[in-house]
C-alpha cells in the first residue's frame, strides 16, 4: 500500500482495551448470605455484577463474568477463569453481613496474606466457607506458593483499586463509609492482577435489603463500581501495570474520614 498506512501497524499501535472479569459471589448450592426478608447473597451479587458489567461496558471496557446464571463455582477456580482469559482487573462482588442488624455501608478489599484484623478476619471466614471449600485443591505445595506469589506482586495496585472504588461507592450511592480493609481471600489468592472483594452493602440490614431488591439502587452500585474502575486505570494513564512494586508489599492503607 504506497504511501498509506499499514492497517497492521495501526491496529498494533491501538492501546488494548482493558479487559475487566467480574465474579459474581457464591452461586448454586452456595446461597452466601441472606437478608430477613429472605434476599440471598448469591442473587443479588449476581444482580451487581450484570449492571457493573452493563455499566463498564458503556465506558468503552471489555468484560467477562465469572458466572452469568445461579452456577456454583469453587472459589479457587474463579481467580482461574480472569488468569486464563488474561484479564487486567479482577473484581469479586459479594454482601456483607454482621450479627449486629445496624450495620450498614460498603466495604472493599483487597488481600492479605496473613491474618487480618477480627472483624476482617470474619468477613474473609464467612466468604471462604467451611473448610472444604475452602481448601486448596491438591496437596501441591509449590503450586500453593506460586498462587501466593501471584498475588502478591500486585498488592499495591489492588489496593489502589480498592480505594477507588471505595470511594465512589461513597460518592454516587451513599453509602456509609467502612473502609478499604485487607483479609485473606481465597478468591482473591491466585489472581495474577489487581484484585478486590467489593463487599456492597449490609444484605443483614433490612433497610439495605430493601434497597438491593430495587434494580435503580443495583444500577446505582453498578455506576459506582465502574466509576471506581475507570478512575483507578486514569490514574494508570489507561494501562495496567503488570509488575511487582517495591517487592509486592503495599504503602499504608488509606483510611478515609468516617
Amino acid at each position: 500500500m504506497a504511501g498509506g498506512a499499514n492497517p497492521k501497524s495501526a491496529d498494533a499501535a491501538r492501546p488494548k482495551v482493558p479487559l475487566i472479569v467480574l465474579d459474581a459471589g457464591h452461586g448454586g448450592e452456595d446461597n452466601g448470605a441472606h437478608g430477613r426478608a429472605g434476599l440471598l447473597e448469591k442473587n443479588a451479587a449476581l444482580a451487581i455484577a450484570k449492571a457493573t458489567r452493563s455499566e463498564l461496558e458503556k465506558l468503552g471496557f471489555r468484560v467477562s463474568l465469572t458466572r452469568s446464571d445461579d452456577t456454583f463455582i469453587p472459589l479457587w477456580d474463579r481467580a482461574k477463569i480472569a488468569n486464563d482469559k488474561g484479564a487486567d482487573l479482577f473484581l469479586s462482588l459479594h454482601l456483607n453481613a454482621a450479627r449486629a442488624r445496624a450495620a450498614t455501608g460498603s466495604e472493599v478489599y483487597f488481600l492479605s496474606l496473613g491474618q487480618a484484623e477480627a472483624d476482617a478476619q470474619a468477613t474473609a471466614d464467612a466468604e471462604n466457607g467451611p473448610p472444604e471449600q475452602a481448601a486448596a485443591p491438591g496437596p501441591d505445595v509449590v503450586a500453593s506458593i506460586l498462587d501466593d506469589l501471584a498475588q502478591k506482586a500486585f498488592l499495591r495496585d489492588s489496593q489502589s483499586l480498592a480505594v477507588d472504588i471505595q470511594r465512589e461507592l461513597n460518592r454516587l450511592a451513599g453509602i456509609k463509609q467502612r473502609g478499604v480493609k485487607q483479609a485473606p481471600f481465597i478468591v482473591l489468592r491466585s489472581a495474577a492482577m489487581p484484585a478486590v472483594l467489593v463487599e456492597s452493602a449490609f444484605v443483614s440490614n433490612a433497610k439495605e435489603e430493601k434497597k438491593l431488591k430495587d434494580p435503580a439502587f443495583v444500577a446505582k452500585l453498578g455506576e459506582a463500581i465502574a466509576k471506581g474502575v475507570k478512575a483507578y486505570l486514569a490514574n494508570q494513564g489507561g494501562g495496567i501495570r503488570r509488575r511487582a512494586e517495591d517487592g509486592g508489599h503495599p504503602a499504608p492503607i488509606v483510611r478515609e474520614s468516617r
